[in-house]
């Protein structure tokens, strides 16, 4: 009885960092990302806590919408997706545009992944 006690002490208390370490890490790395929300992420993570089922949800959520859009303009820092030929915010030109179909293209590349035509 006394084991199975000890058990279950450990396991709420591993929920508990686990629960912690999750809000803290949300908040710094939604403050590094310059994220306007970042205390909202982590009260959104905080409620999980209290019920261990739902602990990783919080942290999936985060990683799936904070992660869509992969990187920042050079120019003003705005977020903006892989697929983004133009900066929606300063206008500046990310990409080219491939002459035969018009798809994103990378600069180094020497045939368009699209139709085949060099470059």
């Amino acid at each position: 009885m006394i084991i199975v006690t000890l058990l279950m002490c450990l396991l709420l208390f591993v929920c508990i960092c686990f629960g912690i370490g999750q809000v803290v890490w949300i908040y710094l790395d939604a403050k590094e990302r310059g994220d306007r929300l970042k205390v909202v992420w982590a009260l959104f993570a905080v409620f999980p806590i209290f019920m261990p089922y739902l602990l990783p949800l919080p942290l999936i959520v985060y990683l799936l919408i904070s992660r869509s859009y992969a990187s920042s303009c050079p120019t003003c820092n705005e977020k903006i997706r892989p697929d983004y030929v133009t900066c929606p915010r300063c206008g500046q030109h990310l990409k080219e545009k491939c002459l035969n179909c018009g798809r994103s293209i990378e600069k180094s590349w020497n045939y368009c992944p699209s139709c085949s035509k060099e470059l």
